[in-house]
């Protein structure tokens, strides 16, 4: 018997049973960097985009817009948009430094209160 030869019908490792396919994902062409910034590139590789962080809501004191628009859940331009007109009561921001401007917390939540009481009183 020689010891080089193999196996009439060896079994490959991991094998599966009849019926059962292996998946491989598609190889994705990418094209050197110089030529996706020059806009040559067939593909450009695309970053799997990652969830933001929650921002957290104070107790007291001040909040930022950035966690007065995560806690009403509004965006940038809605938040701006509603401190401009000034029909919908949303607190003036108040200033705590040459550049800083902040929102009171407790004026925050009134305004929450305020809005859910309405809400109320307009379904009922």
């Amino acid at each position: 018997m020689d010891h080089n030869a193999k196996p009439e019908n060896p079994k490959p490792q991991g094998f599966l049973p009849n019926g059962y396919v292996v998946y491989e994902p598609p190889k994705v062409a990418t094209a050197p960097l110089k030529t996706v910034k020059a806009g040559s590139a067939p593909h450009k590789p695309v970053k799997p985009k990652s969830k933001p962080e929650p921002i957290a809501f104070p107790a007291e004191g001040y909040a930022t817009y950035k966690q007065v628009q995560a806690r009403l859940q509004i965006s940038n331009s809605t938040m701006h948009s509603w401190l401009k007109q000034k029909k919908n009561q949303l607190p003036m921001p108040v200033r705590i430094g040459p550049r800083a401007m902040r929102f009171s917390v407790q004026d925050i939540l009134d305004y929450e209160r305020a809005a859910r009481e309405a809400t109320k009183v307009a379904a009922e």
